[in-house]
């Protein structure tokens, strides 16, 4: 029986899966996105600060006023104090440090090592350098996960990147705080990376597209969660301990979380999955025959003196009668003679692939002209995709006054943006939803600077700036999950590992600009915003030039691959019947992606992820 037969035999979504799911699902998003996005909190600038005032001296004796505000009240120089203001008007960078007026944030990195003036840009390289960490670790852990297995690097993955943040909880230097975040990058994007695959792989393919889904949506609740988190830890030592220590009561997990039966498959290791098979059978209360994955073995080639036994697979197993031909066969023999020609014939296929595989690099991106447009435009839109969803949110405190209520709903706004990216997407295809939602994000975010705080007559125009922000992280959301579906489907089965590797390495490489937005930001957010404006909508326009991929088999040669753009559009069922190309990928992918049934990517292509 094949191992999609038996997780239909077991319940294609049951009780033990979905237990499962969640324990795997909620720690592997949550305990990722709040170290993620916490620089949002843990490197907070306060609103007001400026030197440090001499003993003796007053505030209007050694900080230079800069301007009157709206309410007469004086604003301060943050970065020079007078020399000697009784001799003359003279000024000198800060000597003795600086003072931070309390607000919101109680203190961050910022004001434990006084990174403003020409510090300031050093607390979001320090987010630059945990986005190249995690960039990093997606190699590292796919290598690693489908080496030793998924289980294996999630767990370890988890528990280090745990103890890695509480040590950052404790260091005292800026230097080591850096590494440490560099580190906990590597180790979070292995979380990121075994949690997904370790998720979906339990079940059949018709509900993966489900299990993907729920996994973005988990990852907007954990936004969601960060705001009050933060709210209640505002010392940035105390958020990173509330953040990381909880993953440390997954010890247990050690003992519940099977191991991908998938994985366990595909290094020879049948007897383990079927394990995990029968003992989620009989937590489900269903039934499977004996030796349930020997390829021999057809879902309607065994019968049970007792349907109604309900002591768990024991009865199962021992009541069960295996047919060859249709004829009962001793069990033993069975077993021995099957297992032998399995083994046989796995050995001989390993050999044939072997000998007659091709070996392609990636430079075979670029072997062909249209090819290489499609792999150029990609990975250009989805940099800019990776920039303008990254940076949106990292710039939320650069939004109104509200920093957690801000910050709460844009969390919010990534559940309804998936749900549309989802139904478009099936709907209406991948190249005009996509191209829309960059048109919308891109015109949201050019309007938000333009929206004053408040009126001439003192209406307060914030909530309404804010909610153009939200719907431009919405539209940017939608966007995001949008290319995760696209994207391999432009390149053929015989390349898409690399394809889909590399486009995926310009959007973390996106991940890696953004936060240097935000330091841009701070003195002048209307460049920005501006900035990522003109770049999604022009992206919009650009992603129009790349070949609709809904209704059409994936394309098995870089010959396919090339002829894309010039296919014309044939209907499912006719696709089913004459695709040779879409029934390999079916079989040879492990993993649907989150918007498209129909993706897949191969056990390589998921090193990239």
């Amino acid at each position: 029986m094949e191992l999609d037969e038996a997780l239909a035999a077991i319940g294609e979504w049951g009780l033990y899966q979905t237990i499962i799911y969640w324990l795997i699902t909620i720690p592997g998003t949550w305990f990722c996105v709040w170290p993620m996005m916490s620089v949002v909190f843990q490197a907070g600038i306060p609103e007001t600060f400026y030197c440090q005032i001499p003993t003796g001296s007053t505030v209007n004796e050694t900080i230079p006023v800069s301007e009157i505000d709206d309410n007469g009240d004086p604003v301060y120089e943050t970065c020079v104090m007078y020399t000697n203001h009784t001799v003359s008007n003279a000024t000198t960078s800060c000597t003795d440090g600086w003072y931070y007026e309390p607000d919101e944030y109680a203190e961050t990195i910022v004001t434990e090592w006084d990174l403003v003036c020409d510090d300031a840009v050093l607390g979001q390289i320090s987010q630059s350098v945990f986005m190249t960490g995690v960039m990093i670790g997606a190699f590292l852990a796919g290598y690693l996960s489908d080496r030793f297995g998924r289980k294996k690097v999630y767990l370890l993955a988890m528990w280090l990147e745990s103890i890695f943040g509480i040590l950052t909880a404790f260091t005292q230097s800026f230097i080591t705080y850096v590494i440490l975040r560099f580190l906990t990058g590597v180790m979070l994007q292995g979380v990121m990376v075994s949690n997904l695959i370790l998720a979906t792989e339990m079940f059949p393919p018709g509900k993966r597209l489900y299990a993907g889904f729920l996994n973005t949506i988990s990852w907007g609740v954990g936004i969601m969660l960060l705001a009050p988190l933060a709210y209640l830890f505002p010392n940035w030592r105390s958020l990173q301990l509330a953040m990381h220590i909880p993953a440390l009561l997954t010890f247990y997990y050690f003992w519940v979380i099977p191991e991908s039966m998938r994985w366990l498959i595909s290094k020879g290791r049948i007897q383990q999955a079927e394990t995990i098979l029968y003992r989620a059978a009989k937590f489900n209360k269903k039934h499977l025959p004996q030796d349930v994955l020997n390829p021999k073995v057809k879902g309607d080639d065994y019968t049970t003196k007792n349907e109604n036994n309900n002591d768990g697979n024991k009865g199962a197993i021992d009541d069960v009668t295996i047919k060859e031909n249709g004829h009962p066969v001793d069990q033993k023999d069975a077993t021995h003679a099957n297992g032998n020609l399995y083994d046989d014939t796995k050995k001989q296929l390993k050999e044939d692939e072997e000998q007659d595989e091709p070996h392609y690099t990636l430079c075979d991106l670029f072997s062909r002209p249209r090819l290489a447009f499609n792999t150029i435009v990609m990975c250009f839109a989805w940099f800019v995709t990776s920039l303008v969803y990254f940076g949106v949110s990292f710039n939320t405190a650069n939004i109104g006054d509200g920093v957690y209520i801000a910050f709460f709903f844009n969390g919010f706004v990534e559940i309804p943006g998936n749900i549309l990216a989802l139904y478009a997407s099936l709907r209406f295809g991948r190249r005009i939803p996509t191209s829309m939602f960059l048109a919308f994000a891109g015109l949201c975010c050019g309007c938000t600077v333009f929206i004053p705080a408040e009126t001439a007559n003192g209406t307060n125009l914030e909530p309404l700036q804010l909610t153009v922000y939200l719907l431009g992280k919405f539209a940017i959301t939608g966007a995001f999950a949008s290319f995760w579906s696209w994207a391999p489907e432009l390149f053929p089965t015989l390349i898409r590992n690399f394809g889909f590797g590399l486009t995926n390495f310009f959007a973390s490489l996106g991940g890696v600009v953004a936060p240097l937005t935000v330091y841009i930001a701070y003195s002048n957010l209307a460049v920005i915003m501006v900035s990522f404006g003109v770049l999604a909508i022009f992206t919009s326009a650009v992603v129009l030039l790349l070949p609709e991929t809904k209704d059409h088999p994936m394309p098995h040669t870089i010959e396919e691959a090339e002829q894309i753009a010039k296919r014309k559009k044939k209907s499912k069922k006719s696709k089913e019947l004459s695709s040779p190309v879409n029934t390999y990928d079916a079989k040879q992918n492990e993993i649907n992606g989150v918007i498209n049934p129909s993706f897949t990517i191969d056990r390589e292509t998921q090193t990239n992820l």
